[in-house]
């Protein structure tokens, strides 16, 4: 059987061996939008290889050219440009178009979607090399990131959608916290992948995950805060890249995230080494503990392996204060390099001129340079071949009565996430209906 491809056998070799690391000044240069193509082809490329369990050759040249220290590098040159330059570049004069920045935004997700693809594979992880401090630095602090655009969006009540009376400005930030909160779920992969390898990183890794960051207690609050869920008219839950609606029962299937964060969760307290070292203090027994109410049937039923670390975590409250702090540290500790290397190499270049060259570039852009950029990342965007590898198909059965499986517009008014087509039939479901309720009620 043969497959479309987003990048032919032939080219495979050229692709990987030109991707190389750029500086922040670099962004937006020829060079820099060459690269910014081939990667996006590689990312498509390497997700319908692995979707369509081929033989991941994108995945294999990638690790065998070294280049995954480059792909990691570039994500954090996008990372430091969007919280440095972007800011500054939407400051004063409007805008005349938003997919110039938004193309340099989606570069970051892009590259997270390749790595997030390619360390599924037990090769991948220990092929990162000293780089994966960085990329455990960087996930870890997408996570919380996305906690943060999760609580604020609840708090204010509102979630961020597209207004046509919205300005530029406006439209780019919308679109960044997008952007962050599609990171913080892949990372959130990433970061699974990365602990279910441990024994094949660096020593310092641990160090890097239970004490500079404390992982366990992040992976606490993602799972509390849900960000794979969430209420507008109704439930909606993320799958496939986008927002589903959902409805009754199907509200508590686990998402691909979630059970993600509940396996990195699972991988971190059964990891001796780990626990070694990870002080359990009165706060940590309280946050972690937390875990044991989301720990319901439903899940369970789904997630059976779970079932130990429920078992687990009652104990974990019980324990006393742990000896990892009066354990011997490394003498040499190894610390992510990349972000420090990226912001010296910018800050000796001179941040201002940085962004007065980012002004010719992205906001003093002629109509003919903008016409001919669009033309080319328009032609980068294979959309209609990755559609055909992505099951996001939403089927229509929700619609149809809990009871008698007929068609059906009403809706239980208490969760308003369970239709029925009568209120008899509401009222026969109401024995088998009422607990599914109260917990829907309470989401």
């Amino acid at each position: 059987m043969s497959f479309p491809c987003a990048v032919f056998p032939e080219e495979v070799d050229y692709c990987v061996g030109s991707l190389r690391c750029f500086q922040v000044a670099d962004i937006g240069s020829k060079s820099w939008f060459d690269q910014y193509e081939i990667t996006l082809k590689l990312t498509q490329q390497a997700y319908i290889e692995a979707s369509t369990k081929q033989e991941e050759v994108i995945k294999e040249r990638i690790i065998i050219d070294s280049k995954l220290p480059t792909l990691v590098h570039e994500v954090f040159c996008i990372s430091i440009w969007k919280g440095k330059v972007l800011p500054k570049l939407l400051q004063g004069k409007s805008l005349d178009a938003s997919f110039v920045l938004y193309s340099v935004l989606y570069y970051e997700v892009n590259l997270v979607a390749l790595l997030e693809t390619i360390l599924f594979h037990r090769n991948s992880c220990e092929a990162l090399g000293e780089c994966t401090l960085d990329l455990i630095d960087y996930s870890t602090k997408s996570v919380g990131f996305l906690i943060g655009i999760v609580n604020q969006e609840r708090l204010q009540n509102t979630v961020a959608a597209e207004n046509l009376h919205e300005s530029v400005q406006e439209e780019i930030e919308r679109l960044k916290r997008d952007i962050d909160f599609r990171i913080g779920l892949k990372c959130l992969t990433i970061l699974n992948y990365l602990v279910d390898n441990l024994e094949t990183l660096p020593l310092s890794a641990v160090n890097l995950l239970i004490k500079t960051h404390d992982t366990p207690c992040l992976l606490s609050e993602i799972l509390h805060v849900k960000p794979w869920l969430r209420k507008r008219k109704g439930f909606e839950q993320f799958l496939n890249d986008r927002w589903e609606p959902v409805y009754g029962g199907e509200i508590f299937k686990v998402t691909k995230s979630e059970a993600q964060a509940w396996f990195c969760l699972f991988g971190l307290l059964f990891n001796k080494n780990v626990m070694a070292d990870y002080e359990i203090n009165e706060f940590r027994q309280r946050e972690i503990g937390k875990c044991i109410g989301l720990l319901n049937e439903q899940l369970l039923d789904q997630l059976p392996a779970l079932v130990q670390l429920k078992q687990h975590l009652c104990s974990f409250q019980m324990k006393a204060g742990s000896s990892g702090r009066n354990r011997v540290n490394l003498l040499l500790e190894e610390l992510p390099e990349i972000s420090n290397s990226i912001w010296n190499t910018a800050n000796k270049y001179g941040w201002r001129k940085i962004i007065e060259n980012h002004k010719q570039i992205f906001i003093n852009i002629s109509s003919q340079e903008l016409s001919e950029m669009a033309k080319r990342l328009s032609t980068a965007y294979n959309t209609d071949l990755l559609e055909k590898y992505s099951s996001t198909e939403q089927s229509d059965l929700h619609t149809y009565c809990s009871t008698c499986k007929k068609t059906a517009e009403k809706k239980c008014s208490k969760c308003e996430s369970v239709f029925y087509c009568s209120r008899d039939c509401q009222v026969k479901d109401w024995p088998q209906h009422k607990e599914l309720c109260h917990q829907l009620k309470a989401l």
